[in-house]
């Protein structure tokens, strides 16, 4: 199979894919025209856009947001894309938002004045089995039904579903390669240099090269890791000829807890790597 150069993966982007998304929302009008048109409000300012923005956690592990943006009255505003069913997303949603409400609360601020926050999760898979371009998850008492207002909205975008909406037609332009729609213009705008100006498809090849080596890097630390888990498993399942489990373990160093670990993930790998071939 031949190798997709870098300007012919660029012409094959789609604004839901990561680094096409990512480039064209750090713009702020586009941004802005996204969240007005998610929101259904025309009166949202957008202030302050970072794509990729990595937010630390003091206590545990960071977070890479895909846009996070600052409206004119503070609120912050998380905007994901997720073409892959291959996490608990709704745990995803609920990690992001916390931390990075915990990163934007200085210290002393009472409660009352926690940052609003929001978290548009867009999808290109069917992540609530609601059918509906648009869902909002509320807080909600489950005794008398009654929503409760904690500062956190929740929003999911089906970019799969065609129900007629504003939302809906810009989702649809989502999984296209290149569009031009004057609902849309400053989405029409950002996607047309990026992908029609040399500047743009020059910055776009530059950022999947670099994703590319970024990828292959890692895979390869991935797989002497689980080659490393292989040797010891191997050994390990050795020396239990005339011992036991828990003895042949502390011969090399380890627990069993850390050999169960270890062909719990060589397993996993396999079933990944099959995954994948079919």
């Amino acid at each position: 199979m031949a190798t997709l150069t870098s300007r012919e993966t660029v012409e094959k982007l789609r604004p839901i894919d990561d680094i096409l998304f990512n480039l064209m929302y750090e713009d702020k009008a586009a941004c802005q025209e996204l969240i007005r048109t998610v929101l259904d409000d025309d009166n949202i300012i957008v202030d302050d856009v970072v794509a990729q923005k990595t937010e630390a956690n003091l206590v545990g592990r960071g977070v890479r947001l895909d846009v996070l943006c600052t409206t004119r009255y503070d609120t912050k505003i998380n905007v994901e894309v997720q073409r892959s069913d291959n996490d608990d997303h709704f745990k995803r949603i609920r990690y992001n938002a916390s931390v990075v409400t915990a990163k934007n609360t200085p210290k002393g601020t009472t409660f009352e004045d926690v940052v609003e926050m929001y978290v548009i999760y867009i999808s290109e898979f069917d992540l609530t089995k609601v059918e509906s371009s648009l869902v909002h998850i509320d807080s909600v008492i489950r005794e008398s039904g009654e929503v409760i207002d904690d500062g956190l909205h929740r929003i999911i975008v089906n970019a799969t579903i065609n129900d007629g909406t504003k939302i809906s037609r810009l989702m649809a332009h989502f999984r296209e390669e290149d569009f031009n729609d004057e609902e849309f213009p400053e989405s029409s705008k950002m996607i047309y240099r990026l992908k029609n100006t040399e500047e743009g498809v020059n910055t776009m090849c530059a950022i999947v090269e670099d994703y590319a080596i970024n990828y292959a890097k890692e895979y390869a630390e991935e797989y002497a890791n689980i080659k490393k888990k292989e040797i010891i498993v191997e050994t390990i399942e050795k020396l239990c000829i005339g011992r036991t489990l828990e003895e042949a373990c502390q011969m090399l160093g380890y627990t069993v807890d850390e050999y169960n670990e270890a062909k719990q993930a060589i397993q996993n790998n396999d079933s990944d790597s099959g995954t994948k071939e079919a």
